[in-house]
């Protein structure tokens, strides 16, 4: 009897000092209490409309302006209503949507369909859901990109999504960064390159060159029919196997590469190093490269990181729409 007395003191005694320790380690992260911690409920009041969000949901979004605001450091500053609800200076028709789609995100699982970006059937309250999602810096949230390997054996690479979005592969493969759940394109974004072996960054189109997986010995984005892209081992950009040599390009460790608009122009270091206009005569982009839908892609072995990804306001569907009613 008196051991499971001792042991029931004992077990008491460890929650209370992991109790004391959760309220030291959160402490030390700017929170004061119980009160403030990620997984509170929160008391919004959007522009006029009351509704309740758990803290954890409205800061999933690492890094962004939400997850800031709402960490529970600043919420004796943070604006509030009357009866001390959290305001919210947005229309709740926008923001009740991202809220939403955040609830969705956390209870998504494998075995079901992937959750889908907010949709709106005007074309200005779209613009406005947009504009609203940048500014609180959850566009990488709301509108996901995914890395995913097309040419290699799966087991010899690590893939880390966002907010760290990069690779690491024992092997030469190649990858593909695409669109999850919303149909904006992808129109620009940067590398970062670690230590890797023949870098080739670039653009494929979808429906020709990304198929399925495709493991055992391949070409490179730019080599293969359907790529183009910028090869940093040779110093030059590749399409379709035709190399254009470029003077002076040199790559190494901690090199940033900047591909902008689908490849008309190719910054290396903040250093414009090639554009489609630049390049007419001696280097043959494909023509109209806006007809196309591209994707990027990268080659290599080693590892590198991608960041810096702008998405299209317009839809794939929208602009589709446009052309036919252009014609």
């Amino acid at each position: 009897m008196k051991r499971a007395i001792d042991s029931s003191e004992n077990h008491e005694e460890n929650e209370v000092s992991s109790e004391k320790n959760l309220i030291r380690r959160n402490r030390s992260r700017g929170y004061e209490s119980h009160m403030q911690l990620p997984c509170d409920v929160l008391h919004l009041n959007v522009g006029g409309n009351l509704t309740a969000v758990l803290r954890r949901t409205l800061t999933s979004v690492e890094g962004s302006m939400l997850a800031s605001r709402f960490s529970g450091r600043w919420d004796d500053s943070l604006e509030k209503d009357r009866n001390g609800n959290f305001f919210i200076d947005q229309p709740v028709e926008l923001f009740q949507p991202m809220i939403n789609y955040l609830r969705a995100k956390a209870c998504e699982t494998a075995l079901a369909p992937p959750v889908t970006s907010p949709e709106f059937e005007g074309e200005e309250k779209r613009r406005d859901f947009i504009r609203m999602v940048e500014y609180f810096g959850m566009t990488s949230g709301i509108y996901p990109t995914v890395m995913e390997m097309c040419r290699g054996e799966l087991e010899s690479a690590q893939i880390c999504g966002h907010p760290n979005l990069s690779v690491m592969s024992r092997e030469w493969s190649t990858f593909t960064l695409g669109t999850r759940g919303h149909k904006r394109p992808i129109t620009s974004f940067s590398v970062v390159l670690g230590k890797v072996e023949r870098a080739q960054i670039g653009w494929v189109r979808t429906g020709h060159f990304v198929k399925k997986l495709r493991p055992g010995d391949h070409k490179g984005v730019g080599e293969e029919k359907f790529s183009f892209g910028l090869d940093c081992c040779r110093g030059g950009l590749l399409y379709e196997g035709s190399f254009t040599k470029l003077d002076g390009l040199a790559t190494e460790k901690g090199t940033v590469i900047r591909c902008e608009n689908k490849g008309e122009r190719w910054l290396v270091n903040g250093q414009l190093v090639a554009s489609s206009i630049a390049l007419e005569e001696t280097f043959q982009l494909p023509p109209d490269l806006q007809q196309y839908s591209l994707i990027p892609a990268f080659s290599g072995k080693g590892d590198w990181k991608v960041c810096e990804v702008e998405l299209d306001p317009v839809t794939s569907d929208h602009k589709a729409t446009m052309s036919h009613a252009h014609h």
